[in-house]
């Protein structure tokens, strides 16, 4: 299927691993030009060549957010066609144990980076016409958790936001976003990460907190992988979404959800 994407100018933030990436290279490979933006230097030195720029950047700072939006119209010449918020980091505190730092970080990074970036790209880019942007939001902004409540919170504002705009920048720029549910990425599989937790939290083996994981979420179609979560992303940044605004698309694989 032609995705009427090639030559689109796309700028990608967080997108030097896991989820990010994968948009970014799906986006590559539908013809489109790809700024990625991400703190991890080292990564992206790697990918140099994969995409068309790449950004070194603190995203969870105004200064970050910035300079970083500066090297995309710099180097496209103007304001991107498409623009993928993918900023986001959850870590599963328990309520008690989130200090007063870690909120603001969590919001700094969850919610704070997705408004920034939004406010210094949407006027210009919906000068071009036909603009899109998505923007990556989380099951658990509409399934809440005893854990990650930070995390939780700012991703449903995040879908606030992202009809908020709609509704703003229509019909110049298309705002959409993604809901995804767990997916195997660094967050659950790296040394410490979610996974790790869990199994150190009731004494399991990995394999066994993986399965209590799936099973207390109620998720038949267990762990998705990037590349679900690009191929949604995709579509709704091209010409063939081009009736969708305002809308979240699941894609949690879980039967559960608030409303």
């Amino acid at each position: 299927m032609d995705t009427q994407l090639a030559g689109k100018l796309c700028f990608v933030t967080a997108g030097a691993n896991g989820i990010g990436a994968a948009i970014a290279d799906t986006l590559t490979r539908e013809g489109a030009r790809v700024i990625v933006a991400d703190q991890d230097a080292a990564t992206l030195a790697s990918k140099a060549n994969a995409w068309h720029g790449t950004f070194t950047a603190d995203l969870s700072t105004a200064a970050g957010i910035e300079q970083s939006v500066e090297y995309v119209l710099r180097t496209f010449g103007r304001a991107p066609d498409i623009l993928v918020n993918n900023l986001g980091v959850a870590d599963p505190l328990p309520f008690e144990q989130i200090s007063d730092e870690q909120w603001l970080r969590s919001m700094n990074v969850n919610l704070l980076g997705c408004i920034r970036t939004c406010r210094a790209l949407l006027p210009s880019m919906a000068e071009l016409g036909a603009a899109a942007v998505v923007n990556i939001g989380s099951d658990l902004g509409r399934q809440p958790e005893p854990a990650a409540m930070d995390y939780g919170l700012f991703k449903i504002g995040i879908l606030h936001l992202t009809k908020s705009l709609a509704k703003a920048y229509a019909p110049n720029v298309r705002v959409n976003a993604v809901s995804p549910g767990p997916v195997w990425t660094g967050l659950f599989s790296r040394p410490g990460g979610i996974a790790d937790q869990i199994a150190a939290q009731f004494g399991l083996d990995r394999e066994g907190a993986v399965k209590k994981f799936l099973e207390d979420r109620y998720m038949p179609l267990g762990f998705g992988e990037p590349s679900d979560v690009a191929n949604a992303v995709v579509f709704l940044a091209s010409p063939l979404a081009k009736f969708i605004t305002g809308a979240n698309l699941d894609l949690g694989g879980t039967l559960r959800a608030a409303f």
